[in-house]
């Protein structure tokens, strides 16, 4: 019987690997320059703790929505990826006044494919107003106006799981948005 070694090289990534794997394990410093400073703290009396706080923090970026009608600005999304979501969200929180709406191509198109949520509901949810393609002139209007109109979703109907379902098209309602709606206080809760 012969005894079988391993090349250099495949010993070295099989190192890296149980390495990695520990350090996951253990929850190892990331390097060893930080078991370094760590070892220096404990000798200078100190009890360190490892990456034990988190902290948010804020990117200064600018924002150029796609349109300006007078001084209202839109917002045009079809796809509409997460990324993209949460920088609105930003915009909203850090501009509490200005006059945006988002036109959505398909306002019941999910989030994802695993989501119940529409892109719909989820501007609903944080506050966001919104509009369906193409934009309902008397709401433009509105907007010129100073009003900030937005679309509700409609509400679900529980007995229509049993029921078969509908072929009628239902139109999305538009209401003003009340800066005192509990709907604005939840501007900074994302999905």
């Amino acid at each position: 019987m012969r005894s079988t070694t391993l090349p250099p090289l495949w010993l070295a990534m099989l190192d890296r690997y149980n390495r990695r794997v520990r350090s996951k394990s253990d929850k190892e410093r990331r390097s060893k320059l930080e078991d370094e400073v760590e070892q220096a703290l404990i000798n200078q009396g100190y009890s360190p703790q490892y990456e034990s706080e988190r902290f948010s923090y804020v990117l200064h970026r600018k924002y150029r929505p796609d349109f300006k009608v007078g001084n209202v600005y839109v917002e045009v999304k079809g796809w509409w990826p997460p990324a993209e979501r949460s920088k609105f969200l930003a915009v909203i929180l850090n501009n509490p006044g200005l006059p945006i709406f988002v036109a959505l191509q398909r306002p019941s198109l999910t989030l994802n494919k695993q989501s119940k949520t529409t892109y719909a509901e989820w501007c609903s949810k944080h506050g966001i107003a919104w509009c369906p393609i193409p934009i309902p002139p008397d709401f433009m209007k509105q907007w010129q106006e100073g009003a900030r109109p937005t679309f509700h979703v409609p509400t679900k109907n529980v007995e229509a799981r049993t029921q078969r379902p509908s072929t009628q098209t239902v139109l999305f309602t538009a209401s003003p948005v009340n800066s005192d709606s509990p709907l604005m206080d939840n501007l900074g809760n994302s999905q």
